[in-house]
């Protein structure tokens, strides 16, 4: 895991980072707009090539250097051609080179010297190609200067002839709706679309209609910055039939008639005044925001559909940043699509207030635009820029425990820095951390990374950014004419990633009912960072989004040299295009994500690590156009939340030879589920804000509308997946708590409602803790938590509940929990705990009885018994950097990592306990880590104060590739692993979910597994984890997102049956959950978890907000097996051998015997074998001294390590039987002998 949580603290935080400067900074002023904006072209006929003769009046003076992106608006089957672009002669003087080229989105970037506020300006774009369809296209230009985006407008370009023609207007008929997509469908074959963006004007034209045809006109709003339809919807429109003649069809929107309401609050109740309130639509496009009046409260006005409600906490430059932070999933909420009209009141969000202070200083001061940015595990991250004077930072933050991060221009002058290798920073509620001065680690080594096709050629423009496996460092370069990128470095071990497609869309603007995105300018500076990198690295003119990189990461050592690494990038050269009907073949505008996963190419097997796909075009729902390599792939459409389908089976595509079409047939929720909503005394709950949720084991996730007035709900299901399992989402400020798995199960019909109560969990207990330390003093800032799981076999559990919060400045803390038997904890960060030489409190068992108050006190332990020992592989080989965790059979856990030279140090207490030791062994330079893991070793500390545990690693089954993919965060995207222990699992992302800022830039993942997980006594990983992290087009990290995120993790069956579960218990006894390093716990995810059969595996699927270390984990079993009977130990008479024989117990999860021998009676002595064969029943002990009793103890282990409690010995001394005496025999003894058996013959 250890690397994995450098590549999270690496991407975690900086960007998402809130900006904060002084008090008196100016306010942030909206971009201007982009005047007199005009297109000629010297042929307009479609699909011809042609030269672009722009000019456009900026609005704001940019000196010394600006870059203009020119984006030309095409469907994906009619794109403008950008690829073969270059800078006309004629151009005013201040234009330079063209930097980019983004052939995807029909994007251009070109460099200049600078604008000047109103004067014209001409820019010549020669050898562009038109799209193959007639019509009137949108063009959009943004500038961009050294602080950001400054400036920004819309024009157009007509293609061919137009066949129809109008303009769009908002619901007064009079405002032009801006960025409107009108699209005309052919009636009789749904694949014909003809369409257009409409401009600043609001007009719109569409050519290529067929005369005589009959046509569906659509009209799709979409999010972009530039739009101002947010709040509105699209009437019905009658069809037109074209007769060759120019139509003039004017459209007007109608006011969205679907609002959501409710107060911003901080934990205390009190409201927050002139907060920001946004909610992303999870089912097509669509964001919409407010800000909150002097009483905290917000409206919102959408469309119907179903959209998550968060607060919008980011700040930008010269923007004050909020005084609170908000994390995890935002709320659900789902309207009927349709135009009646409704309200969802009482929707209520709270927010953590951020009263503490981090600050510091580093030295040197690092030149050109960056900052020091910090986070946590739970999903929050801040920052702020560094004084260029002073070298000093300062962030506000809630009370916790948080690591830093740095980020510096990448194309300053002079030396580049990184921070140096740095502990957690822990901050108490109102309390200011001075971390002092850093010294910044100078990064004056170089990694020389290539990029090359098939054929040797370098190409261009790929950006490869490297990170530090064990440090928290990154940096980058950008790919020049000869495919190579000088990446600046410190000696360490290195990895790095090979990114293409840097560009991406957007621009300004804001959502209807509030102020623009204001991270949406923090994303422009990051972006202009990026850049300004790629222009001064000479300016690549290649085609880098065309091209698909071969494999993940890459590892080098950099030692006082300057290492090589080389990546592949194949071309992506084959089209499919994909239709989305429902089973009959009837067209759909459905949104989601088409994943394209890779059956068989003559490619080689690092290809299509990973998976390939495509969103469903936003501009035309129900197609996508999916760019590939040559080879046969695996089509599947990921169906939103909220969708009306359910995704059906693949559809394989054979594009070796040529591009292809493929038609993917979705699932109906052709059936009904309803019921009420009631409290634990029978009665109906009403006036609280719920949503129900559905799921089942084909994988499906529905939500379900609750009438908060009479407490019922009702929800539409697919009948194809068999039984469902109910369960439901609330505030818990409402006095009840969400259970995204209740015992209430229901299996639809189609055609058909069934009917099915829910009964919610509330709040009937008041609990009252205090922290204490060994001392007796209080102990803030300890996360304090009940969970109703245990570690007993064979335990029922019809749903699983867990909750917890942090205690104040006082060490206190009150709960409001349901009634309940619970084990009730408390933790710290595992490095409080190592340099204290604490230990968590005892798990302490608490049945907690409706209506009554309880006064509890946990106290941390002293950690007196020192552990420690060597690791080592199999071979005997000491193995450094090895993960460490023990745990008690009481609940009691710490982890640590070995040193360099495999030795290991801890401290615990006295007891029983279990300690494992593991490793993700990458110094083989393979794409699949080899993992090194020890048994699960149990042992009893007795009274003694020092231990010696030497753990030996074992060589277990390939982990899975590391997969990075880099995708335009405006669309939806699955990453998948494909191969090692946990292939099949992926993280699917809806669209725009990591586009915080609205500006659809880029964003790449990385994706990997690791075996470097901690154990503890209610959360045994089940198999390897699954470790995600992203970052944006600047290279920075993404932590928290719009929208929750999918995320699956494949668990082999005979697994859970090894330790005792079966697929009823996912959920329960076995969940998905992540590591918080801040609090050293594992936490389950908050969303429904839901699991799909996939042959003799089992696919868990979980929703969260933020990205980090996940795995299926499930309570610790501790109860011992049962002895084994029947023990005996006898003499063999042969010299020093005893034979030990026994009857196996006849446990379920009986795994091996432990025999244990001694010389003391009444003692067990130590262990002298482990059999791990459950068939064996028998055992010889050799090279005994003869004389000497021998006392055994023979006893049986489970599959979790536990073992029998029985300490009854059986004993044996060892002997050498005595022999007659022996010679020869004399001649009569041999005659007497030869006559008895002749008399016996003769009788």
């Amino acid at each position: 895991m250890k690397l994995f949580r450098k590549l999270v603290g690496l991407f975690a935080v900086i960007g998402l980072v809130i900006w904060q400067f002084p008090a008196n900074s100016v306010s942030t002023v909206r971009a201007g707009t982009i005047s007199s904006i005009g297109v000629a072209l010297s042929s307009s006929t479609k699909s011809a090539t042609s030269n672009y003769t722009i000019t456009f009046t900026p609005a704001t003076t940019v000196a010394n250097f600006a870059a203009i992106n020119v984006s030309f608006q095409g469907p994906p089957d009619a794109q403008f051609g950008v690829g073969s672009s270059t800078l006309g002669s004629e151009s005013s003087s201040t234009f330079t080179d063209i930097q980019n080229r983004e052939p995807q989105w029909g994007s251009i970037d070109i460099n200049s010297n600078g604008l000047t506020a109103g004067t014209e300006y001409t820019l010549i774009l020669n050898s562009m190609t038109n799209p193959s369809k007639d019509g009137k296209y949108s063009m959009m230009m943004q500038v961009w200067g050294q602080s950001g985006m400054v400036d920004s407008g819309t024009g157009s370009v007509q293609i061919g002839i137009v066949a129809l023609q109008g303009t769009v207007y908002l619901s007064d008929g009079t405002t032009p709706a801006i960025d409107a997509y009108v699209e005309a469908e052919d009636i009789t074959n749904f694949s014909n679309r003809f369409g257009s963006n409409t401009g600043s004007d609001g007009a719109y034209g569409i050519g290529g209609l067929t005369s005589g045809n009959q046509y569906r006109l659509n009209v799709f709003l979409n999010p972009s910055p530039n739009s101002n339809t947010a709040g509105y919807t699209t009437p019905d429109i009658e069809p037109i039939t074209y007769s060759g003649s120019i139509i003039t069809q004017n459209i007007t929107l109608d006011r969205a008639n679907k609002t959501i309401s409710g107060t911003l609050m901080r934990k205390n109740g009190n409201p927050i005044a002139n907060g920001r309130v946004m909610a992303n639509r999870m089912d097509s496009p669509g964001w919409v925001n407010d800000e909150t009046d002097s009483e905290g409260k917000y409206e919102l006005r959408m469309s119907g559909g179903k959209w998550e409600i968060r607060p919008d906490t980011w700040a930008g430059p010269g923007q004050t940043a909020p005084d609170y932070a908000y994390s995890g999933p935002g709320v659900a909420v789902k309207f009927v699509k349709d135009s009646t009209v409704e309200a969802k009141s009482g929707i209520n969000l709270t927010v953590t207030t951020a009263s503490s202070t981090i600050q510091g200083s580093v030295s040197p001061i690092p030149t050109g635009m960056g900052g020091i940015g910090l986070h946590n595990r739970t999903g929050f991250g801040t920052g702020t820029g560094i004084d260029p004077s002073t070298g000093a930072f300062s962030m506000k933050v809630p009370a916790g425990t948080y690591e830093l991060d740095m980020f510096s221009d990448p194309s300053q002058a002079g030396d580049k820095y990184t921070l140096p290798t740095m502990g957690s920073i822990t901050v108490g509620e109102s309390e200011t951390s001075n971390v002092g001065q850093i010294v910044l680690v100078k990064m004056d080594k170089t990694i020389s990374a290539t990029v090359k096709d098939n054929t040797e050629t370098g190409l261009s423009g790929f950006m490869v950014g490297c990170f530090q496996p064990k440090g928290s460092a990154f940096t980058m370069g950008i790919t020049g004419q000869d495919g190579t990128a000088s990446v600046s470095a410190t000696n360490g071990d290195w990895g790095c990633m090979a990114m293409n497609g840097m560009g991406g869309k957007g621009g300004p603007g804001e959502g209807e009912g509030g102020p623009i995105s204001t991270l949406q300018k923090l994303q422009n500076i990051k972006n202009q960072i990026f850049e300004k990198a790629y222009a001064l690295e000479g300016g690549p003119e290649g085609s880098q989004s065309n091209y698909v990189t071969v494999g993940g990461p890459q590892f080098v050592t950099v030692a006082n040299n300057t290492p090589t690494i080389n990546f592949q990038a194949l071309l992506a050269d084959k089209t499919i295009n994909v239709v989305i009907t429902d089973s009959s073949g009837n067209a759909l505008s459905e949104h989601g994500f088409i994943e394209a996963e890779l059956v068989s190419s003559g490619l080689g097997s690092e290809f299509g690590k990973g998976g390939l796909g495509s969103p469903i075009d936003p501009n035309q729902p129900g197609m996508a156009s999916i760019t590939v390599p040559a080879g046969i792939y695996d089509l599947r459409m990921m169906t939103p939340p909220g969708s009306d389908y359910s995704s059906g089976d693949p559809v394989r595509v054979d594009v070796t030879n040529g591009s292809a079409d493929a038609q993917i047939k979705l699932l109906p929720n052709d059936s009904t589920v309803s019921g009420n909503l009631l409290d634990e005394d029978n009665n109906r709950v009403t006036g609280v804000f719920a949503f129900v949720t559905a799921t089942n084991p084909k994988g499906a996730f529905i939500p379900g509308d609750v009438n908060s007035v009479d407490g019922t709900y009702t929800m539409k299901v697919p009948s194809a997946g068999g039984t469902l399992n109910l369960g439901y989402f609330v505030d818990p400020g409402s006095g009840y708590f969400p259970q995204p798995f209740t015992d209430a199960s229901v299996t639809p019909i189609a055609g058909q409602t069934q009917v099915k109560d829910i009964v919610m969990k509330k709040a009937t207990v008041t609990a009252n803790v205090t922290i204490k330390d060994p001392s007796g003093n209080s102990v803030a800032n300890a996360f304090v938590e009940v969970d109703n799981r245990k570690s007993e076999r064979n335990i029922k559990m019809d749903n699983f509940f867990n909750h917890g919060d942090v205690t104040d400045a006082n060490g206190q803390l009150t709960l409001s929990l349901p009634a309940g038997e619970y084990a009730l904890e408390a933790f710290l960060p595992p490095q409080t705990l190592r340099s204290n030489k604490w230990l968590p409190p005892k798990t302490t068992p608490q049945t907690l009885v409706k209506n009554q108050t309880y006064d509890i006190t946990l106290t941390f332990q002293v950690a007196d018994v020192n552990l420690k020992g060597k690791i080592t592989k199999s071979d005997g080989t000491a193995l450094g950097d090895a993960f460490v965790t023990a745990y008690s059979k009481d609940g009691e856990s710490i982890e640590t990592t070995a040193g360099s030279d495999g030795n290991y140090s801890i401290d615990v207490i006295a007891g029983e306990w279990h300690i494992m030791a593991e490793k993700d062994d990458t110094s083989s330079g393979d794409d699949q880590p080899i993992p090194l893991v020890s048994s699960d070793i149990s042992f009893n500390t007795g009274s003694a104060k020092s231990i010696t545990k030497d753990i030996t690693l074992n060589v277990g089954d390939a982990l899975s590739s590391t997969v990075t993919a880099t995708f335009d965060s405006d669309n939806s995207k699955v990453i998948r692993l494909t191969d090692g222990t946990i292939a099949g699992a992926n993280v699917a992302i809806p669209q725009d979910a990591l586009d915080a800022d609205g500006q659809g830039s880029n964003a790449t993942i990385n994706a990997q597994s690791t075996v470097e997980l901690p154990y503890q006594l209610l959360d045994k990983p089940l198999g390897a984890g699954f470790g995600i992290s992203a970052q944006n087009s600047s290279g920075q990290p993404i932590t928290s997102f719009n929208s929750s995120v999918a995320i699956t993790i494949p668990i082999p069956k005979n697994t859970l049956t090894n330790v005792g579960l079966g697929l009823n218990d996912i959920g329960t006894k076995a969940t998905m959950s992540y590591y918080d390093e801040e609090n050293g716990k594992w936490t389950p995810l908050d969303g429904s978890v839901t699991y799909v059969e996939s042959g003799d595996d089992v696919l868990v699927t979980g929703q969260s907000s933020h990205f980090t270390t996940f795995a299926i984990t499930a309570a610790t079993d501790t109860t011992p097996p049962t002895a084994p009977a029947s023990q005996t130990a006898i003499d063999q008479k042969t010299g020093g051998k005893i034979k030990v024989a026994w009857t196996n117990p006849a446990d379920s999860d009986f795994a091996s015997i432990k025999i244990y021998r001694s010389t003391t009676d009444g003692t067990v002595g130590s262990v002298i074998t482990t059999i791990s064969s459950t068939t064996t029943t028998s055992y010889e002990n050799s090279g005994l001294t003869d004389g000497t009793k021998y006392y055994y103890v023979v006893k049986a282990v489970d599959t979790s390590g536990n073992e029998s409690t029985n300490t009854t010995q059986v004993n044996a001394t060892p002997s050498t039987a005595t022999l007659p005496s022996t010679g020869l025999p004399n001649l009569s003894s041999i005659m007497v002998s030869l006559l008895a058996k002749i008399v016996n013959a003769i009788n």
